[in-house]
């Protein structure tokens, strides 16, 4: 046989054995998967396991228990509303007849005097001794409402007025309260109560160029004295102004009734004066002197009227110290009656026996001393 038959014979031979090992099953043993994994046959998921209920199923077979009906609540009979005897109520009644009066004592030099008591002040009611139930003589903050004239009637006035009103920022302690109010034909809040100096200062800043000649004072201030009328404690205004008034509303004797009927002190802080000084009185200046005297008195106040700047200093310091060193006095009066008149205040300063007291300095001699008050008050109206 020859080499290329017999070549032939084993290629047949190798093809009839890989057939026949198809055909039988006859594979060669895979490896092991754990070490070599394949990359064509892809993993069967995890089985899943079944969802968990949401709540309890009753099982098969389950026993129900079906409640008993329940049967309404027998009606009960109504009540009768009790009788109440009208004698057998405990009630409470209120007085809202209290009378507020701050008192100023002062020497003639309108420094204030300290350390009076309650026992010292006697407070008659249209001559009718009243028995003093509230008193109060601590020093406290200046609540103050600052107003000032600024119109353009004349050049001079403006200066002053300004002038005037930065001096008393001067006086300002930190615990103060103070409200600045311009007014001509009618009043202007520059700032409402502030603690802050600057604040003040600010508002007067404000104040360059006027808008009219006209100066309705007693209009501005029942404006600003209805607007302090609920601030508790003492409280006063200092009004920087001539005294002139060309057309407010109200008249005159209207304003003073509204002076009375306040518990605002008013301390006007004329302007006129210093140029009556170089120009001479006539009749406006006169009555402007009045007018103002006649406020602060009724008010309770004290109407000031320096000649030179000099004197400011000095006057706006005597109304900080009066301020805070004044003595408040309460009462009831005895007179009930509710029938909106008015009603005579007069105040006096009297020792343990009910005599006029003598007040003497350090080395022994005798001070004169003046009680400034408001002169009396209208009692509520039915």
């Amino acid at each position: 046989m020859s080499t290329r038959t017999f070549r032939n014979l084993l290629l047949l031979l190798a093809a009839l054995l890989i057939l026949g090992g198809v055909e039988f099953g006859w594979y060669p043993m895979p490896q092991d998967q754990s070490q070599q994994p394949s990359a064509q046959q892809p993993q069967s998921p995890p089985p899943q396991q079944p969802a968990p209920a949401t709540g309890p199923k009753p099982e098969v077979g389950e026993t129900v228990v079906v409640p008993k009906k329940t049967e309404p609540a027998p009606v009960q009979p109504e009540k009768k509303p009790e009788k109440i005897n009208p004698n057998d109520l405990y009630t409470i009644s209120t007085s809202t007849n209290l009378v507020n009066v701050n008192i100023m004592v002062v020497d003639n030099d309108g420094n204030p005097i300290p350390n009076l008591g309650r026992t010292n002040f006697k407070v008659m009611d249209d001559g009718v001794p009243q028995t003093i139930s509230n008193f109060g003589t601590t020093e406290v903050p200046m609540t103050i409402c600052l107003m000032i004239e600024f119109s353009n009637k004349w050049w001079g006035y403006l200066y002053l007025a300004l002038e005037y009103s930065y001096q008393f920022v001067q006086v300002i302690e930190p615990k103060d309260w103070v409200a600045v109010v311009s007014f001509d034909m009618k009043p202007y809040i520059l700032t409402d109560f502030t603690q802050n100096r600057y604040d003040v200062r600010s508002a007067l800043d404000t104040l360059r160029i006027p808008g009219f000649s006209e100066t309705n004072l007693w209009d501005a201030l029942a404006f600003a004295i209805d607007r302090m009328k609920d601030i508790q404690g003492r409280k006063a205004m200092v009004v920087v102004c001539t005294g002139i008034d060309t057309f407010s509303k109200l008249t005159y004797p209207e304003m003073l009734k509204i002076a009375k009927n306040s518990n605002t002190a008013i301390y006007p802080v004329s302007i006129l004066e210093f140029l009556t000084v170089r120009y001479g009185d006539s009749i406006d200046t006169l009555q402007a002197r009045n007018a103002l005297t006649t406020i602060a008195k009724y008010s309770g106040g004290q109407a000031y009227f320096p000649r030179f700047e000099g004197e400011l200093p000095g006057d706006f310091q005597q109304i900080a110290n009066q301020l805070r060193t004044q003595y408040s006095v309460g009462f009831i009066p005895t007179n009930p009656t509710h029938d909106g008149r008015f009603h005579k205040l007069k105040v006096e300063v009297v020792d343990n026996q009910g005599n006029p007291l003598q007040i003497t300095n350090q080395k022994g001699k005798k001070i004169k001393y003046r009680i400034v008050a408001r002169d009396g008050y209208y009692a509520p109206k039915t």
